[in-house]
């Protein structure tokens, strides 16, 4: 049996302790289920397509799961798209299940899961959406300039979301998209890629 590595940073570990401090128990039930079932995604996705995963690191830029192998650029972009597509289906389950039960941690669960998997499809590094744009944007126009347009797509979407989240702060509807797209300013990163990087958010 192939031993992983499970690492996890100082960085995240403050924002688990903050997270665990302002939230209730059945909050954080509801995002760590959401959150289980999008690394799953992925997990089950690499392990389809012939991937071996080598470890687990879990940092301030979220969760990432370093792997080799080899498959095609959608083999790539599928890995990074399976926890997305698998945070949509949950979300549709935990919501019906939710409401038939009268359950309100599973419908916050299914919200949390909605919110998290069409904010990871935004075309912005680090995010699954980033590396599935990267993996279509180098098989069209090679390494080099796929990489140039990943970056200004990137940081062009994040900078919309900061402008976003600025008129949301501005007009009172709370600072939760602006820290997200200052988080998403923060981590883009200079060589963006599941192929380059072999790792997934």
């Amino acid at each position: 049996m192939k031993r992983r590595n499970f690492y996890v940073s100082a960085a995240a570990l403050a924002i688990l302790a903050v997270l665990f401090y302002l939230s209730k128990p059945e909050e954080l039930a509801a995002v760590l289920a959401a959150v289980t079932v999008h690394e799953l995604g992925h997990i089950i996705a690499l392990w389809l397509l012939g991937l071996h995963i080598k470890g687990f690191r879990a940092e301030a830029k979220g969760f990432c799961i370093d792997y080799y192998g080899y498959t095609g650029a959608l083999g790539h972009a599928v890995a990074a798209a399976a926890g997305p597509a698998a945070g949509f289906v949950y979300a549709y389950a935990a919501s019906k299940y939710g409401a038939e039960l009268n359950n309100s941690t599973l419908c916050l669960s299914a919200g949390t899961s909605l919110i998290l998997s069409a904010f990871n499809l935004l075309p912005a590094m680090p995010l699954d959406g980033g590396r599935i744009f990267s993996q279509i944007a180098y098989a069209i126009w090679g390494d080099r300039r796929g990489g140039q347009i990943c970056k200004i797509v990137s940081l062009f979407t994040a900078l919309c979301l900061l402008a976003a989240g600025i008129w949301c702060m501005v007009n009172e509807k709370g600072a939760a998209l602006l820290v997200a797209s200052i988080w998403l300013l923060f981590y883009q990163e200079e060589r963006p890629g599941i192929v380059k990087r072999r790792e997934i958010l």
